[in-house]
C-alpha cells in the first residue's frame, strides 16, 4: 500500500468540503486511492495479469473515474510509477536541508534512500521491478525529466559543496552510483526476504561506506 507522509503540526487544516480546494483535495484523495489499489493488484497479480475491474473493485472507485484520472490500466502503472519517484525526490530535497558539506550532502542522500525505502516498502518493489511500465508512457521526454531531476538534484549541491575552483574528478553518474548503488542492490534482496538483517538498522554502514566510497576518508 502507499503510505502517506507524515504531516507536521505546523501543517495547515484539511480544505473545507464544498469549497474549490475541498473538491480538489477529495478528487487527490480519491486518485492516490486508486493508485495504492493499483499498486496492491501490481505487487499480487503482476501488471499484464490486473485488470480495470480488479483496481476498481480494490479502490472502491468507479470504473469511469479511473479511467477520467489514468486513461488506461497502462496509463494507472506509469504513473504509479512517476508517482513514486515525485515521493521520493520530495523526500530526498527535505533531507537536503541543513546540509552544509560534501559529507554531509552524501550522508544526507543514504539517509533519504534508506528510509524512504524503510517506509515505503511496497512502493519501492515496484519502482525497482517494473521500470518497464515508462515503456507505455505517451510523453516520453516528460518521463525522462521525471527521471534526472533526482539526479539534477545530487548534482547541485555537490557542486555547491566542492571548494572553489575544484571540479568533479570523475561524471556524476558514477558518484551517484557509489553511493546509492550499494543501498538498492540489499534493499532489492531485503524487500524480496533474501535478507534477515533490517535496511534501517545498516544505515550508518551505508553511509559510512559511501563518504569511503568517494573519497571522504574521514569516514569511521
Amino acid at each position: 500500500m502507499i503510505k502517506r507522509p507524515d504531516t507536521s503540526p505546523d501543517a495547515p487544516a484539511a480544505a473545507q468540503a464544498g469549497t474549490p480546494a475541498g473538491t480538489q483535495a477529495k478528487a487527490a484523495d480519491r486518485r492516490l486511492a486508486i493508485l495504492g489499489a493499483a499498486l496492491d493488484c501490481f505487487l499480487r497479480h503482476g501488471v499484464e495479469t490486473t485488470t480495470i475491474d480488479m483496481i476498481r473493485e480494490a479502490s472502491g472507485a468507479s470504473t469511469g473515474s479511473i479511467y477520467h484520472h489514468f486513461g488506461s490500466k497502462e496509463g494507472v502503472a506509469v504513473e504509479l510509477y512517476l508517482e513514486g519517484l515525485r515521493s521520493f525526490r520530495a523526500f530526498q530535497l527535505a533531507a537536503f536541508e541543513g546540509v552544509t558539506s560534501l559529507e554531509s550532502g552524501v550522508r544526507a542522500v543514504v539517509y533519504a534512500n534508506v528510509d524512504w525505502i524503510g517506509q515505503q516498502p511496497d512502493w519501492a518493489r515496484f519502482l525497482f521491478n517494473h521500470r518497464g511500465v515508462l515503456a507505455h508512457a505517451p510523453d516520453a521526454r516528460g518521463v525522462a525529466s521525471e527521471l534526472g531531476t533526482s539526479q539534477s538534484a545530487f548534482a547541485g549541491w555537490m557542486a555547491a559543496s566542492l571548494p572553489p575552483h575544484q571540479r568533479l574528478r570523475w561524471p556524476l553518474e558514477a558518484y551517484l552510483a557509489l553511493v546509492v548503488g550499494p543501498v538498492h542492490e540489499y534493499a532489492r534482496h531485503w524487500l524480496a526476504g533474501q535478507r534477515t538483517v533490517p535496511l534501517a538498522s545498516l544505515r550508518e554502514f551505508f553511509a559510512d561506506a559511501a563518504c569511503r566510497a568517494v573519497g571522504l576518508d574521514g569516514a569511521a
